[in-house]
């Protein structure tokens, strides 16, 4: 099977302690199936730009609301297998700071989100630096490092 080619729009949420919201997944086609954290988003709708769907992602995923992304902090290219769909995506990411800690809110989560979402949390570098749970985009501590450090950078960083 030739894998379908997908663009999406991914976002650092960081609350003001500096920790960064993830959201930990599995894919509920598979039995056993191993769970993963990753960076909220998603695909992009026909004729959306990633700034418009990172900030449909976020309301869908989380329930808040961004006046802005921001520019781009990074991009990726990955290919992975979902619900037995072979995918080739190309994924941008915003880095956006919120004043406080949102409550993810499941109400606008689609059926496949309510049976692959398994719950999320708010995690530090420190903890990232640690963890021995699987992490999406794998250079996220990179990531969050440089923005943190100095905004923005002036091109995004390939991860």
């Amino acid at each position: 099977m030739v894998a379908k080619p997908r663009r999406a729009a991914r976002v650092l949420l960081v609350d003001p302690t500096d920790a960064v919201l993830l959201i930990r997944s599995h894919d509920p086609s598979l039995d056993a199936a191993p769970s993963w954290w990753h960076v909220p988003g998603g695909g992009l709708d026909p004729g959306e730009t990633p700034e418009q769907a990172a900030v449909r992602e976020i309301f869908e995923e989380v329930g808040y609301r961004l006046a802005d992304t921001g520019q781009p902090v990074a991009t990726r290219r990955t290919s992975f297998t979902y619900l037995g769909r072979d995918y080739r995506q190309a994924e941008t990411f915003y880095a956006v700071r919120v004043p406080h800690r949102p409550e993810p809110d499941a109400s606008r989560w689609t059926e496949t989100e309510r049976r692959s979402i398994l719950g999320w949390s708010w995690w530090t570098a420190a903890e990232l630096r640690v963890t021995g749970d699987t992490v999406y985009p794998t250079g996220l501590v990179r990531l969050l490092d440089s923005w943190l450090s100095g905004g923005p950078p002036s091109t995004p960083l390939r991860l």
